[in-house]
């Protein structure tokens, strides 16, 4: 890794490759069983991700345990070459907070498009406490940069050496 980012950089390149992307993976975990959903989300305040939905086991799952994970990353090359990020963080529903689809509205890309569609569906809002950032694109190098309650901590990768 070149540097330790400042955390207002470490932010601005999260919200930098949020931007550039719009498809991910959403972890949540019901009665102990983990399981993941592909998902389209968008940035609103703060790092605050919001995404519609039309319902799911998900929500379901977010009900019991509000502990999710999303993950957004560029196309897996190799374990050398790939650059994401994994948002840990508490989510809630519109099933139990209708006022997060007005809220919603306030940052969805294309308002005028969902005026209509969003009373159909269904909005997650993830609030990050944790971002775990990898740039390997470039050099290989899988040090992670976790961006927590305003502070980097910096996680160098141990591979294990296969014999």
């Amino acid at each position: 890794m070149d540097h330790k980012m400042a955390p207002l950089e470490l932010r601005d390149h999260i919200i930098g490759f949020l931007k550039e992307n719009k498809d991910g993976a959403l972890g949540t975990c019901m009665n102990n069983v983990p399981r993941t959903s592909p998902v389209q989300y968008f940035l609103g305040e703060e790092l605050d991700l919001y995404i519609l939905s039309a319902g799911g086991d998900k929500f379901n799952a977010i009900k019991d345990n509000p502990n999710v994970c999303l993950l957004v990353n560029t196309d897996y090359l190799d374990h050398r070459k790939i650059k994401g990020i994994q948002v840990f963080g508490k989510a809630t529903t519109s099933l139990h907070e209708k006022s997060l689809q007005q809220e919603a509205m306030k940052f969805v890309p294309n308002p005028h498009l969902m005026d209509q569609r969003i009373k159909d569906l269904n909005v997650i809002k993830i609030v990050p406490e944790e971002i775990v950032y990898l740039d390997a694109l470039e050099t290989g190098d899988r040090t992670k940069q976790i961006l927590r309650h305003q502070q980097v901590v910096i996680k160098e990768d141990q591979l294990t050496p296969i014999h």
